[in-house]
């Protein structure tokens, strides 16, 4: 897993500073780093490495083909490399690496754009071609790997990071209105946005061909999923499911170094530790608990380790913890607000994993990919609502024929908003938008416009929980999930895998009929028939979810921030609207309001720690 970054620029590019934004990344590649520029000097590609996969110095980035004339700068993990590397020496290509790196220069040799449509595993890589004069990047099917871009006053900057590109002065750092009402409507910001104006994310399962001399940038999707209904018998879909999960698992231990497996005690981690004990691999486990036994999982990870016989190492997260990680770290490398409380948990245990290996596997997806949020029951709910309300409504125009005014009051069918509004609402919004309209400075919000919601295209007609699934892999796991997981590791120079997000599994399932995936309206119902299998305990697959997220509340993180947001800097600026902070300051203290008061804190912070 690596750190990359490239600037094509209409005047020589200043080497030292583009230096200066390539180390910016070196958390994620501390093992050696890499420079290409072309002769002209109007073109730059930088690479932090953390090796993996052919630990020799052939591994070096920016990586080149024999003439030269294409260069590649990637960060990621393609599975499947071997079977295509034999198939290109086939075709008569020459390697001078045992890399997967390499591969994809030869692939890309062979099918251009197309390349990454072979590609299994995870990646964002970007490729200069010299011969056709273009940037050609790219970004994984699930957005595993992160890829941000920038384009203004002549220059054209990629990087996996934000503060990559942010660390040239010369970027203006203005927030973008649209990308902050989007972080306190959903807790995170959507792709293409990003925190800032004319920078944005590559959006997962895209890529993106950039031509200088024409100025011409195009961004295509290049794979979705296929939400089919197939009803195959259940038995055998089980079956089926298993093996694609026991391959994918396989898939994931090709390393060069020790892979461990991050065990919350749920089911779709301990499902990956019981697959690993199943191949005979030798691991590790590691957990993190919370001084609460009410929100602690600890307990459940040690079943799953002894179990298995698998060596657990465990972690407590406390609030001065909370406190040190969120003043010292979390500001720093999460580049924009993120308002997961989970981060903190998931930071902490990066950090524990990274002390002994570089390589571990979790069990992000697993909800995705079989239906286990609760939102998707509640979904499931609000549908038979909405058939008892069609047949009031034929009621009531019965009954409106008849003089009974008051019968006819009472028999007014109710009626339930589209399908996308009622997602918003049952998935934990946080500030409506009239909220929004009232925190928001009166000139910034008259900034914002009349747009779409951009997470709306992915669900124009919500029929079905795997509708909803589907929504979630194209919004929330990217950019909240996969997010989260993917800055508090590589903030250790950890590799994260995510089994579960191995496309070909994913197409199966999504294939299926919803009533296999969460048949009888039972969360994982498919997921859990295969825990069985695998000799799971009962008391693992059938446990109510808990989730990963801190509480944020009982920890005190609120009442410590308060005297904070009572002297708003973004509300000085204009950014915000300080009497209405203080007016939810004053507010009662519910579930609902402590999750407002949370989001503003920390974008209250962030906004201190990277405003100019």
């Amino acid at each position: 897993m690596c750190g990359i970054i490239g600037e094509i620029s209409d005047e020589k590019i200043d080497v030292e500073k583009f230096i200066e934004m390539r180390d910016e990344l070196r958390h994620r590649g501390p093992d050696d780093s890499g420079l290409w520029i072309s002769k002209d000097k109007k073109i730059a590609l930088g690479h932090r490495r953390l090796a993996i996969i052919d630990l020799s110095p052939s591994g070096k980035q920016p990586m080149s083909n024999e003439t030269e004339d294409i260069w590649l700068t990637f960060n990621g993990e393609i599975y499947n490399y071997k079977e295509l590397r034999d198939e290109l020496i086939e075709k008569g290509h020459e390697f001078r690496s045992n890399t997967d790196s390499e591969v994809i220069i030869h692939l890309y040799e062979e099918l251009a754009e197309k390349c990454v449509e072979k590609l299994r595993g995870m990646f964002a890589f970007g490729i200069w071609d010299e011969k056709r004069k273009r940037l050609f990047l790219a970004r994984d099917r699930f957005g595993i790997k992160p890829l941000y871009y920038y384009k203004n006053d002549g220059r054209f900057i990629f990087a996996s990071e934000i503060k990559a590109i942010v660390k040239d002065d010369k970027i203006e750092r203005k927030i973008n209105p649209i990308a902050l009402r989007y972080y306190f409507i959903y807790r995170y910001i959507p792709a293409p946005y990003s925190i800032w104006q004319n920078i944005y994310k590559l959006p997962q399962a895209h890529y993106l061909l950039y031509n200088p001399n024409k100025n011409k940038l195009e961004i295509r999707r290049y794979w979705n999923l296929n939400l089919r209904n197939e009803k195959p018998d259940e038995e055998f879909a089980i079956k089926k499911v298993k093996e694609l999960l026991e391959e994918s698992v396989r898939y994931h231990f090709v390393s060069d170094v020790p892979v461990g497996i991050l065990l919350s005690g749920g089911l779709d981690s301990s499902i990956v530790a019981a697959i690993s004990s199943s191949l005979g691999v030798k691991t590790t486990t590691f957990s993190i608990g919370f001084e609460s036994e009410k929100y602690s999982e600890l307990p459940y990870a040690k079943l799953v380790a002894k179990k298995f016989k698998i060596k657990n190492v465990e972690k407590i997260l406390t609030s001065y913890k909370v406190v040190d990680l969120l003043e010292n770290d979390i500001l720093y490398y999460y580049d924009e607000p993120l308002g997961d409380s989970s981060i903190f948990p998931t930071f902490l245990l990066m950090e524990t994993v990274a002390k002994e290996l570089k390589v571990a596997l979790s069990g992000d997806g697993g909800d995705e990919t079989f239906a286990g949020y609760t939102w998707y029951r509640k979904f499931s709910i609000y549908k038979k609502l909405e058939a008892l309300s069609m047949i009031f409504k034929l009621l009531y125009l019965i009954i409106s024929k008849f003089p009974f005014k008051t019968l006819k009051m009472r028999l007014k069918p109710f009626t339930i908003d589209d399908s996308f509004i009622r997602y918003r609402s049952i998935m934990a919004t946080r500030f409506s938008e009239d909220e929004i309209r009232n925190l928001f400075g009166k000139e910034f919000y008259e900034e914002i416009e009349n747009d779409e919601d951009v997470i709306r295209q992915y669900a124009n007609d919500i029929r079905n929980v795997k509708d909803m699934q589907f929504l979630d892999m194209n919004s929330f796991l990217v950019d909240d999930i996969l997010t989260k997981v993917d800055r508090a590791s590589m903030a250790h120079s950890l590799e994260i895998r995510v089994p579960f997000l191995d496309h070909p599994l994913t197409e199966y399932v999504m294939s299926l009929d919803s009533e296999l995936i969460f048949k009888n309206h039972e969360k994982k119902h498919l997921l859990k028939r295969v825990a069985s299998l695998l000799g799971l305990p009962k008391e693992i697959i059938y446990r109510k979810k808990k989730g990963f997220s801190a509480p944020i509340a009982e920890l005190g993180i609120i009442d410590k921030y308060i005297p904070l947001l009572k002297n708003s800097h973004a509300a000085k600026d204009g950014i915000l609207n300080q009497d209405f902070i203080n007016k939810l300051i004053s507010s009662n203290r519910s579930d609902e309001n402590n999750a407002k008061l949370w989001l503003l804190i920390l974008f209250e912070l962030w906004y201190r720690r990277w405003k100019k």
